[in-house]
């Protein structure tokens, strides 16, 4: 997500920091710690079920809130108004293919990927395996920038400057995200269409992940371990890195007890430290960009506040509105293979609704990643100007 580099390093933290205060980066970054710490307080008082049903109500529209909250700034924000109007390719052409090929992706699924009776995956299913397999493999990249991100966030407020430390920071995030979430995700979970895209082509005997995951999480450990040890040791060590190394390391011990032990707690909390805790870093920053922004152009706190809310609910509830009649096709997610059952039942008159629906589905995500990519990394020397110092 957030990411200093050599030809665009992010500024030091002035008075109070410039990622925020203590309250602000604990609501805000540390979701994942504070929302399991209120699952499980609140389950001992009221019960499991009761809790997650209060907690995770709101979950769709958290998760649009956070993927559009980073697209409309890119492409719509007035901040940003500069920079669409001279480099027009990044922030208009190639958006723009995104969305056309999502949406050409998704009326050639509805249309024409069906599969057999008997249910398996061939390969006439291209067009199916490449309309998941973007979303996930993406996905990954992703949330893997994120960590790096938010660790370029705290080691740049420290004032960690040595090449060692960026480098330290990065080959971490690519091993837990791009190597180990990815192998106890497809252990863990198997029923899902990337589960099954990947079984199919994967060239090893069955049974290799579930005999390699162990493995895995040893060394998502012991990697941990290590960076914390390397942070520890040195004299301007972060607090925030430390706590963020934390939450990193509950993503793949979360994923793998949750479903290995079938224990809904576990699932419940993978859930926090994962998606929400990545969800709300998202929503905090560009909110915090946005609202300063506004204070800039000389409204108050407390107006920029609450014009940034107003706008970001108004496009997470037109969208939630536009879609959620349409939630079952949401089929990146969909469990028990029934993401067959789906495809099987669109018939001729709805095949040219249901393929803007599943277009729509995978422009959002990827315009997501794509635009997250483009208002946080810094190397666009016209973004970092408009951006940063508002962080």
């Amino acid at each position: 997500m957030v990411s200093a580099t050599a030809s665009g390093r992010l500024p030091r933290a002035g008075a109070g920091g410039w990622i925020g205060s203590p309250v602000w980066d604990l609501f805000w970054i540390f979701a994942a710690l504070w929302g399991g710490a209120v699952l499980l307080v609140g389950s001992s008082a009221f019960g499991l079920v009761a809790v997650a049903a209060q907690i995770f109500i709101a979950e769709r529209l958290v998760s649009i809130a956070h993927s559009w909250s980073t697209t409309w700034m890119v492409l719509f924000s007035p901040l940003l108004t500069r920079e669409r109007r001279q480099r027009r390719v990044k922030f208009l052409w190639i958006p723009l293919g995104i969305t056309l090929v999502s949406f050409a992706l998704g009326l050639f699924v509805a249309g024409w990927q069906r599969f057999p009776t008997s249910g398996a995956l061939g390969p006439e299913l291209w067009g199916f395996g490449l309309y998941i397999s973007l979303f996930w493999v993406l996905h990954f990249w992703h949330f893997g920038n994120q960590d790096f991100g938010v660790l370029s966030l705290y080691r740049s407020r420290a004032g960690q400057t040595r090449t060692i430390d960026r480098r330290v920071d990065k080959l971490y995030t690519v091993v837990m995200m791009f190597v180990i979430q990815p192998i106890v995700y497809l252990c863990a979970v198997k029923t899902t269409a990337f589960a099954e895209i990947t079984r199919a082509l994967q060239p090893f005997s069955d049974g290799w992940l579930e005999r390699i995951t162990p493995a895995a999480l040893a060394v998502a450990a012991v990697a941990s371990l290590g960076v914390a040890g390397f942070e520890i040791a040195k004299p301007n060590r972060s607090t925030g890195k430390l706590l963020y190394t934390i939450v990193i390391l509950l993503h793949p011990l979360l994923l793998y007890a949750g479903i290995h032990y079938r224990d809904p707690g576990l699932a419940y909390l993978y859930l926090l430290a994962y998606l929400w805790s990545h969800w709300f870093i998202a929503i905090g920053l560009v909110g915090r960009i946005n609202t300063r922004y506004y204070q800039r152009q000389g409204a108050s706190r407390a107006r920029s506040l609450g014009r940034h809310a107003l706008l970001l609910g108004a496009i997470s509830g037109g969208v939630w509105l536009l879609t959620w009649p349409y939630t079952d096709y949401g089929l990146f997610n969909t469990d028990g293979f029934r993401y067959k059952q789906l495809l099987g039942q669109i018939g001729p008159g709805q095949t040219l609704v249901i393929g803007l629906v599943l277009g729509f589905f995978l422009a959002e995500q990827l315009l997501h990643y794509y635009c997250d990519r483009c208002l946080f990394r810094f190397r666009d020397a016209g973004v970092r100007r408009a951006v940063a110092p508002l962080l």
